[in-house]
């Protein structure tokens, strides 16, 4: 039975299996960003496991944070945005798994046919947290709960709750990695998280009728100034039905990062019949 499990042991292989971190910088696009400025870019980073199936492919699970934020006042070549004057900024929490394919056979400890470098790719999905606010007169603001966009108006049947705080996402991407030695790898990634919902920067469809935002803070409507922030004094924009954002294009994110993984080896051997 010992000279069984000898042999066995003789054709054994490593399981190769990673925990990692990574820091970069989150990028926000959507009605506050249409033109993928990296003015408002802000700090993204994470943690994450990674289960190599083979040299191939693998399952990567991780916990993303990212502070996004957009300004209408960075769009310079774009003046209705500029008077549109709008802003937010929101801390996004993330759970994301996606499956990984190295263009090459890779594997840290290298080997024959085997690479300690490769490019690859990814895809998944991810559930986040997302909470938009906006400061007016030097005071934050939950968006949410002012239903800048009538969500929450008293004076309409069935409008009187705002958008969910909690969204799914499909995050994809690419990127490259490669072997320091045979347990410490870095690699270089970008991400792209294609989002489900439209209100990551509160924005998204038309201006509501003024009758329709009941923000109030001692005995002040506050949701009329915060809904409308045009600049022009006597040229507010915010007409009842006038486009305030894109609806028909959802959100989305991005992350520009650079990782560290250490690498696990776990000598198995194959089952005996």
């Amino acid at each position: 039975m010992i000279l069984l499990s000898m042999l066995c042991c003789t054709y054994s292989y490593a399981q190769e299996n990673e925990f990692g971190a990574w820091a970069g910088t989150a990028v926000f696009l959507g009605d506050l960003n249409p033109n993928m400025s990296f003015k408002n870019a802000r700090v993204g980073t994470g943690l994450f496991f990674r289960y190599n199936i083979n040299n191939r492919m693998s399952f990567r699970a991780g916990l993303n944070y990212a502070f996004l934020q957009a300004k209408d006042s960075y769009q310079k070549h774009y003046p209705f945005l500029q008077h549109r004057n709008l802003d937010f900024s929101s801390q996004v929490i993330e759970v994301a798994g996606t499956y990984e394919i190295n263009f090459f056979a890779y594997s840290p400890a290298g080997g024959r046919n085997v690479k300690t470098w490769t490019p690859y790719i990814f895809a998944g999905g991810s559930i986040f947290y997302n909470n938009p606010t906006t400061r007016y007169n030097g005071k934050k603001y939950r968006l949410e709960y002012i239903g800048t966009e009538g969500q929450k108006s008293t004076n309409i049947q069935n409008r009187t709750k705002g958008y969910d705080s909690y969204a799914f996402a499909i995050p994809f991407g690419m990127g490259i990695k490669y072997a320091l030695n045979q347990n410490w790898a870095l690699n270089f990634e970008v991400s792209s998280h294609y989002v489900f919902s439209d209100f990551l920067d509160d924005v998204s469809g038309v201006y509501p009728d003024v009758s329709q935002v009941n923000y109030y803070e001692n005995g002040v409507n506050l949701g009329v100034a915060i809904y409308d922030k045009s600049t022009e004094v006597g040229s507010k924009i915010g007409v009842a039905n006038k486009q305030r954002g894109t609806s028909s294009e959802k959100d989305r994110f991005l992350f520009v990062g650079i990782g560290i993984t250490f690498t696990i080896f776990e000598t198995k051997c194959p089952k005996v019949f």
